[in-house]
């Protein structure tokens, strides 16, 4: 312990203190030129990164403009058929208006001479029974039965008329049925071939 005493009492065996020493102006300019290379070596770094992101968007929108192109002209075909179906709806549509109208007017033409046949019926039918009635009082009993056959075949003309008139009842209302048929079609059409 003494010794220990005497040496630091001593100032001249005392060692002196270090010294940071100072730096010399070439380390320094070395220390900057290595934080700028770190400083552009990181810059370099980052754009790289940025330059593959931007690549990488660049392919991304490339691909999805060729799928949107894809679906343009893909849209652009379903168009032109779409606008071929309506054209040739709208065609149907006129032939079958065509057709409506020919039966309307055979509808028509049809009831026209079905009043013309049952006027014409009654007409017969009168003149029938006033040549029944003038027979009657002018002719005596020998051509009753000349009166009974004219009766007779009046007759037969009236069942020939009757059926007639059956028949272009019916075929009015097949006309009626297929008018109907022909306006509910039409009005599909119409509908499906409206633009929305």
């Amino acid at each position: 312990m003494s010794l220990l005493l005497c040496l630091l009492l001593m100032p001249s065996l005392a060692l002196p203190m270090p010294t940071r020493p100072k730096p010399s102006p070439e380390l320094a300019l070395q220390e900057e030129v290595n934080i700028l290379l770190h400083g552009v070596l990181q810059f370099g770094q980052a754009l790289k990164h940025i330059y593959k992101a931007t690549e990488t968007q660049l392919a991304e929108a490339s691909r999805s403009l060729g799928l949107y192109e894809q679906t343009v002209l893909m849209m652009q075909q379903d168009l032109g058929s779409a606008r071929a179906g309506t054209q040739e709806l709208q065609r149907n549509l006129g032939e079958l208006q065509v057709e409506e109208k020919t039966l309307e007017l055979q509808a028509q033409g049809a009831g026209i001479a079905l009043s013309q046949v049952l006027e014409g019926h009654r007409d017969l039918q009168q003149r029938v029974e006033k040549l029944q009635g003038a027979l009657a009082a002018m002719v005596p009993p020998r051509p009753q039965k000349e009166l009974e056959d004219l009766k007779l075949y009046a007759d037969k003309q009236s069942q020939i008329i009757w059926s007639l008139m059956g028949h272009v009842q019916r075929q009015q209302r097949e006309l009626t049925q297929q008018q109907q048929q022909l306006s509910h079609i039409r009005a599909r059409l119409q509908a499906v071939a409206l633009p929305s």
